[in-house]
């Protein structure tokens, strides 16, 4: 994942993704630092509804998902 901010651009590189009572963390590196952001109920709500809202991201999310699917099966038939 890409950040841009008023303090630069980060590169977010997404190591672990835990379950806890206040959401979902996700932990990996930004830049140089490690990072932690907690992703609430409502944060995944608001993400689910704004996804919802414009049918081009089912588009691309579906692509996304698709194009995993035919790449792992690539890579499996290749081995």
């Amino acid at each position: 994942m890409k950040i841009d901010s008023a303090a630069g651009e980060f590169e977010f590189d997404l190591h672990d993704l835990k379950l806890a009572d206040d959401g979902i963390i996700l932990s990996g590196k930004m830049g140089v630092w490690e990072a932690e952001t907690t992703m609430t109920d409502a944060d995944l709500r608001r993400v689910i509804r704004l996804v919802l809202a414009r049918p081009g991201a089912w588009g691309y999310l579906l692509r996304a998902v698709l194009g995993a699917r035919k790449a792992v099966k690539q890579t499996g038939a290749a081995q």
